[in-house]
């Protein structure tokens, strides 16, 4: 004896179906539609982003008068009256269409510079950062910088990039007298 499903289970099944169908052609054009937004902007988006860096970094240079990140190697002043940690950080990640260029220029070999533009633009803009957070904070400089990038990845495939964090930190440090702790608080 065969079982006949009922109508309302039949309507769900259909409605379900149809359901999945839809979202299935809405993620497709989509995807095409980012793919496509990406491979015509996200080159000019990148570029324009370090040029938008730059700018701050011009703008934060003329306020300190020189550049307050340093990495000190043999000398340093002995004035210090505080210091204290500064960081900063940005996650940045490349478009589908950068990774597809780099997948590309990795079957080949050789030098993949959109992916290399991607992480320079974004280690431009943690150290732009950086130098602004050692401004809100009204430190004079910062001492001993350093530069951390790390790789994130889906957990199911750890092999595939789809960001990189870039953090940046170091010591900052306050002088006896300085203008710009008197200029900033």
């Amino acid at each position: 004896m065969v079982r006949q499903m009922s109508e309302p289970i039949i309507g769900l099944l259909i409605g379900v179906s149809i359901l999945i169908a839809i979202l299935g052609i809405l993620w497709t054009l989509l995807f095409t539609g980012m793919f496509v937004y990406a491979a015509l902007f996200s080159t000019k988006n990148i570029e324009n982003k370090g040029v938008e860096v730059a700018q701050r970094e011009a703008q934060t240079l003329q306020k300190f008068g020189k550049d307050p990140l340093s990495n000190i190697r043999k000398q340093y002043r002995q004035d210090g009256t505080d210091s204290g940690l500064v960081y900063a950080n940005v996650v940045y990640g490349p478009s589908y269409w950068h990774l597809m260029i780099g997948w590309f220029g990795n079957l080949v070999g050789g030098q993949i510079n959109i992916l290399h533009k991607v992480i320079s633009t974004g280690r431009a803009l943690a150290t732009q950062r950086l130098r602004e957070q050692a401004e809100l904070a009204g430190w004079d400089e910062v001492l001993n910088v350093r530069i951390d990038t790390s790789a994130l990845a889906p957990i199911n495939v750890p092999s595939r990039v789809k960001a990189v964090e870039i953090f940046a930190y170091g010591t900052g440090v306050k002088y006896k007298g300085s203008e710009i702790n008197n200029s900033i608080k």
